[in-house]
């Protein structure tokens, strides 16, 4: 359900990858079976997660509910700056492994985000961008169940990301479900002003896609934008308003002077 809107950014049209487009004729050929699910996660959002995201929210105070969310965001660094040294970006991953460390040893295992006030913002990464980062195109888009939007090449930082979470190296089996459950609360309370923007969207399908997509392609541009980029899909600035005339002149409007070379009609 998590839609990761917060860092979009218009890098690439709707549908391409890092190196062309993900379809040439289609950049959706799997609508069909990707809307059914996206209503099903609104669904599921609507009558379970969003209730009980509103329970949860009722019941804690917010400093109770920051310090959840810090702890399931420093667990998932490693993720982050694993990925980081794999696309080559070094510093990056210095600074995320730093964050890591800070945060684990000084703040009580990410209890507290003292990271962020020794200016080490967090980065977002996965095994999807990696593999973007070295060529691999973005292939379908895809909405998978009760996780949201992916992609083909998406898949595989699936598995990852399992595999470097703590939910995954915990032996007893209810520690695991209430640990992965609570990080499922976590996300729907972080994200339902995210949500809420895509659910009052004139496609909200659409706006999904498209909202990822682009996310996908500013994070495997490393966060490069042109100019030409940001100013894409402006349109023409509006004309500055006249000067209003000064008291007395004559208001009748001057007629132009041709122009150098041209004939006046």
């Amino acid at each position: 359900m998590s839609t990761s809107l917060s860092a979009c950014a218009t890098v690439d049209a709707p549908g391409q990858g890092a190196h062309g487009p993900a379809v040439a004729d289609n950049p959706d050929p799997l609508e069909s079976v990707n809307r059914p699910i996206f209503h099903l996660n609104m669904g599921f959002w609507d009558y379970v997660l969003h209730p009980v995201t509103m329970g949860y929210r009722a019941v804690t105070p917010k400093v109770f509910r920051e310090g959840v969310s810090n702890v399931f965001n420093n667990a998932g660094t490693p993720y982050i700056f694993i990925n980081d040294f794999l696309q080559g970006r070094g510093r990056q991953g210095m600074e995320d492994l730093s964050r890591f460390l800070v945060n684990s040893i000084f703040g009580l295992g990410g209890l507290f985000d003292v990271a962020n006030k020794l200016d080490l913002p967090p980065h977002d990464n996965g095994f999807g961008v990696t593999l973007g980062v070295w060529g691999v195109p973005q292939g379908p888009y895809l909405v998978l169940p009760f996780y949201g939007p992916s992609s083909v090449r998406n898949l595989p930082a699936i598995a990852m990301s399992i595999f470097t979470g703590p939910a995954y190296y915990i032996t007893s089996a209810p520690a695991q479900y209430a640990l992965t459950g609570m990080g499922v609360v976590d996300t729907g309370n972080s994200e339902r002003e995210n949500i809420r923007m895509v659910q009052d969207a004139v496609n909200p399908y659409v706006f999904m896609r498209n909202a990822w997509e682009q996310h996908e392609q500013y994070l495997i541009s490393g966060g490069e934008v042109s100019k030409s980029q940001l100013l894409e899909g402006l349109g023409p600035l509006p004309e500055p308003a006249a000067a209003p005339a000064a008291s007395g002149a004559n208001t009748a409007p001057a007629t132009p002077a041709p122009a150098q070379g041209r004939q006046n009609p």
